[in-house]
């Protein structure tokens, strides 16, 4: 039997999560306008939220962290790339680690 065929629904959860968490830091890494940078926390809002939902709390302050140091603006460049490019980065080993070792 395939693999993906033979994954629970938890685990196709936490593969979901990870897809989602990667595809926010290709949309923040390439992010050039401010409408971008507003959909990014509006994703990133919505995936906190799905992981209150599922109680993974780790990944949820995490992302809580992510949130707090991302605050868009219109008229300037952000200040805080880098730091939101940290808690990012951290977000994602966490989310890989997990789902290596079967939980979140």
């Amino acid at each position: 039997m395939h693999y993906a065929m033979a994954m629970t629904c938890e685990e196709q959860e936490r593969a979901e999560i990870l897809q989602e968490i990667e595809a926010l830091w290709i949309i923040h890494e390439s992010i050039t306008q401010s409408s971008e940078c507003r959909e990014f926390n509006r994703r990133t809002g919505l995936l906190l939220q799905r992981l209150e939902d599922l109680e993974f709390n780790r990944l949820a302050d995490r992302t809580m962290d992510l949130l707090a140091s991302c605050n868009p603006k219109d008229l300037s460049q952000c200040d805080s790339v880098q730091r939101a490019r940290e808690i990012l980065g951290r977000l994602r080993e966490l989310a890989r680690e997990n789902l290596e070792n079967g939980r979140i």
